[in-house]
């Protein structure tokens, strides 16, 4: 059986709350939102599974200053789904930075998140200039 569609804004929602909360409860968020088989792949290296998910949860809420973000575009079959995400973020003592995040996934019977695969890459501004 495959989870019911997520919507633009439910995605927004669960994104935003990635980085934006309580860091005490982000076991909790991840158990919600996360399978326990969970892995995430990033384009160019790095490999996060549930409890290191836990971990990066914890450490976004405790130095994200400011998340901006919008879906650009959202499509889905079944369980997978594809997202165009673009934020505005401040981490710590960082500058702002100004973010493209294209999100690919498959969800659990239960709508969490199983397998992810992410590309992070910084918007070039002078590029539309």
């Amino acid at each position: 059986m495959s989870p019911s569609e997520i919507t633009a804004k439910e995605f927004e929602q669960w994104l935003d709350s990635t980085f934006i909360g309580d860091p005490a409860t982000s076991r909790e968020f991840c158990q919600r939102n996360l399978s326990p088989d969970y892995v995430r792949l990033h384009a160019g290296g790095g490999r996060t599974d549930f409890d290191q998910a836990v971990e990066k949860v914890t450490h976004f809420r405790t130095i994200c200053r400011k998340w901006e973000g919008k879906v650009n575009f959202l499509v889905q079959q079944g369980n997978k789904i594809a997202v165009r995400y673009t934020v505005n973020l401040i981490f710590g003592d960082s500058p702002e930075q100004h973010m493209e995040l294209m999100f690919m996934a498959e969800r659990d019977t239960q709508g969490r998140f199983q397998n992810v695969w992410e590309l992070t890459e910084p918007i070039d501004e002078s590029a539309n200039n």
